[in-house]
């Protein structure tokens, strides 16, 4: 970026924005409160997204400058003033714009093809391929859609892929780890809804209300590892509830190997609360999907089957 800069004179660079800010300035220095306040407002306006987005175009290089990025700068810029400016929002312009947008995002979406084998994958990854697609920002979506099929195993058990399941949960302490867990979630709520409630009765109500929401994200997540097995079928699901869910067609599979603490440390470890017995060697990388939207690519795995030997022998049998 250094050397961008360094190819054009400074003053020459900035002559196309001078004026942006004579105009700026003209506005600043000519208000007169209170009666000119909207055309503060409306100065601010302009600043927050005409100048952003010319400086913006100003520090990247020739090569990187595409509309779409600029578009969404000053679409950002825009709300953004709108919503900390309320003399802005005039005839619910702000509101018309959000649709707007959502309904281009909406668009492109329904446009955007899903990926090939949609349909074999698992029930994460086809949710994920789906909603992402309205987004600009897909992590944020994943968080949410996690939080949501995570909240879902309250009430209802999940869809099995089609093939021979395999538990993954003989010989964990979850249950009484997540016992312990809520005990002491407890203990806290009681102690801290007293202490706050001398304080503020708000702020006492809302903190107990995140520490049960706590609560049952914890328990849907220990209910998530009971109900989500690995599966073998014509395509290989490998689940650890939904701390790890990634999933590839069985062929993909190359060895399937009992676990060796010397020879496998760098292999990715899906076995949440147990040790490993299984390492499994891909011929091509998998794409795993973790807790908080994030994102794994492995050649190889470690996880922790009930039945290893059955495992390791469905998975040879291909």
């Amino acid at each position: 970026m250094v050397q961008t800069l360094r190819a054009v004179p400074f003053p020459r660079r900035l002559a196309w924005l001078w004026p942006a800010f004579v105009l700026t300035a003209a506005l600043a220095l000519s208000v007169r409160f209170p009666e000119d306040t909207p055309r503060l407002a409306h100065a601010a306006l302009f600043d927050a997204t005409l100048t952003t987005a010319a400086l913006v175009v100003l520090v990247t290089p020739r090569r990187e400058r595409h509309w779409r990025p600029l578009l969404g700068i000053v679409l950002r810029g825009v709300a953004l003033a709108g919503l900390v400016f309320p003399l802005l929002r005039h005839s619910l312009w702000l509101e018309a714009f959000g649709l707007l947008v959502g309904a281009a995002f909406a668009w492109r979406g329904l446009r955007t093809p899903l990926p090939e084998g949609y349909a074999e994958l698992d029930d994460l990854e086809r949710v994920y391929a789906y909603w992402s697609r309205f987004s600009a920002q897909p992590r944020g979506v994943r968080l949410v859609l996690q939080d949501v099929l995570m909240l879902s195993h309250l009430v209802r058990r999940p869809r099995l892929p089609t093939g021979q399941p395999f538990g993954t949960r003989r010989g964990t302490a979850t249950s009484a780890t997540i016992t312990l867990l809520l005990f002491a979630t407890l203990v806290e709520v009681l102690l801290a809804h007293v202490l706050l409630a001398r304080w503020n009765e708000t702020a006492a109500w809302g903190w107990t209300a995140l520490e049960v929401l706590g609560a049952v994200w914890l328990l849907a997540y220990a209910r998530a590892l009971s109900l989500r097995p690995v599966t073998v079928g014509r395509r290989l699901y490998l689940r650890s509830g939904l701390h790890w869910t990634g999933s590839t067609p069985l062929a993909n599979v190359t060895a399937a190997a009992p676990f060796c603490t010397e020879t496998d440390g760098d292999a990715l470890n899906i076995a949440i609360d147990v040790k490993p017995n299984v390492t499994l060697t891909f011929a091509e990388p998998v794409r795993f999907w973790g807790l908080f939207g994030s994102e794994r690519e492995a050649r190889r795995v470690s996880l922790h089957l009930d039945e290893p030997g059955d495992f390791m022998a469905a998975c040879q049998a291909k």
